[in-house]
């Protein structure tokens, strides 16, 4: 499957359904019509918050990932930044790790600390 526009838009609406502000795995805000968009913020609740998203890839394609639909992902731009093409990665104080769900070829996100 290709990654753009289009295959985002679908996979926003199979996570988050109609909705315009979602969180991404690690609790950062996004925003639906901030679609690849590093430097979009908005105000929520009073405060400023940067709320671009991107597509992330559960398994990295650097470790045998694919762009099949259930192993990618909505996340923020900073959250995508962060878990880079990692298997383990820490985001503010919080460490992940990908993991095959156990009976299938599909990955997960597990957070561990």
């Amino acid at each position: 499957m290709k990654i753009n526009r289009s295959t985002a838009m679908m996979l926003w609406e199979e996570q988050f359904g109609d909705a315009e502000f979602a969180e991404d795995f690690h609790g950062n805000l996004m925003r639906r019509s901030a679609y690849g968009d590093a430097d979009y913020c908005t105000r929520y609740h009073g405060e400023l918050i940067y709320c671009g998203w991107n597509i992330h890839h559960i398994l990295p394609r650097t470790h045998g990932g694919t762009n099949a639909f259930e192993n990618l992902i909505c996340t923020n731009v900073a959250t995508n930044e962060a878990a880079a093409d990692k298997i383990t990665y820490w985001i503010d104080d919080s460490l992940y790790q990908v993991r095959r769900i156990f009976g299938t070829s599909q990955h997960e996100i597990v957070r561990i600390t």
